[in-house]
């Protein structure tokens, strides 16, 4: 009986990976909500990305008052997002880890909610939720984060049914900020490659070895700044996310190519076989880049073959998508119409 006392209280031990660069303006009330959770954290492992504001002045505070809790390192040089949360995953010695950006705000209860959800769940390897979308101020602008990236019940309900890999080929549908796994993963994801997000590729490696699960309550507000790194959680128009698109070209095809190719590779490392699933999500943007490039009518003909065979809807935005490569089809014939003249 004393033995099984024992065991039932054993607590997991949570770290949270907090990472900062020049973050002054708002990583205090940061840090002031993960120190109000109803379960707190065992430890805090912060790496400092060569800020050159008053962020580190702000965290010896925390140490000073945290020094058991708060422990801080500092990047001899600029590492950028994806590889300094590396480095703050791999100092982590707790069993659960919890990524945590400088920006945004916890809801008290958010690791007493994750944690309980891995407790009851054994396989779970990751677990995210959604968020409340903010203004600098932390005034709720009437969206959540899966709202502004259309992650609805249909692909919900995907996700949860096994088909998570899918989902993840299709968009990412996180951000890290929402996210926390366990440290078993590690070995999976570490080092992280230089071209990927840290998040889309903690779920997707986590998708492919394990499983993960979301909480569809908001469990922060994540806050929308002129300083933030990326665009995620801001809501876009049809057209602005056209206009956005058509923009950055045939690069992100490209960029996306070769993310998913490194990807592909360290699968077969990971599990000793190829994933159809990334392999044809890899075939997809080729036909797309063939597209950018001056192609003439077989442009066409790709975009065609490619509506039918279902890859538009499979692998990126469906219709949307097919009318931005449209769109650039017909560019580019008139340009080559022009330079025939």
């Amino acid at each position: 009986m004393a033995g099984k006392m024992i065991v039932d209280f054993i607590q997991d031990k949570i770290s949270v990976a907090l990472c900062t660069y020049n973050g002054e303006l708002y990583l205090r009330e940061q840090i002031e909500s993960i120190f109000k959770q109803t379960r707190l954290p065992d430890e805090i492992i912060v790496c400092d990305d060569c800020s050159v504001d008053s962020t580190l002045k702000i965290l010896s505070e925390f140490s000073k008052n945290f020094p058991v809790l708060f422990k801080i390192y500092v990047n001899k040089k600029n590492l950028g997002v994806s590889k300094n949360f590396e480095k703050a995953i791999s100092l982590c010695s707790g069993d659960i880890i919890f990524l945590s950006d400088q920006d945004d705000v916890w809801l008290p209860k958010k690791i007493e909610k994750i944690i309980e959800v891995f407790n009851n769940n054994k396989d779970y390897c990751y677990i995210f939720s959604d968020a409340y979308i903010t203004d600098k101020n932390l005034y709720f602008l009437e969206y959540t984060m899966w709202e502004s990236i259309s992650f609805n019940r249909f692909q919900r309900k995907k996700f949860m049914q096994g088909q998570q890999l899918e989902v993840l080929l299709k968009y990412n549908v996180f951000v890290g900020a929402t996210m926390a796994f366990r440290s078993e993963l590690r070995k999976s994801v570490l080092p992280i490659p230089e071209i990927c997000t840290h998040d889309e590729y903690i779920a997707l490696i986590g998708s492919i070895v394990g499983r993960g699960y979301f909480i569809e309550k908001p469990l922060i507000y994540h806050r929308q700044h002129a300083h933030n790194v990326t665009g995620t959680g801001k809501k876009l128009k049809v057209i602005d996310k056209l206009k956005r698109s058509l923009s950055v070209g045939s690069s992100n095809c490209l960029l996306e190519k070769q993310k998913y190719e490194i990807l592909n590779d360290i699968v077969l490392k990971l599990s000793g076989r190829i994933n159809n699933k990334i392999r044809d999500k890899i075939s997809f943007l080729q036909q797309r880049i063939k597209i950018y490039e001056r192609s003439g009518f077989l442009g066409l003909l790709i975009i065609i073959c490619e509506l039918f065979s279902g890859r538009y809807f499979k692998y990126s935005n469906g219709l949307e998508s097919a009318a931005k490569d449209s769109f650039v089809f017909l560019k580019n014939l008139i340009s080559e119409g022009q330079e025939e003249r």
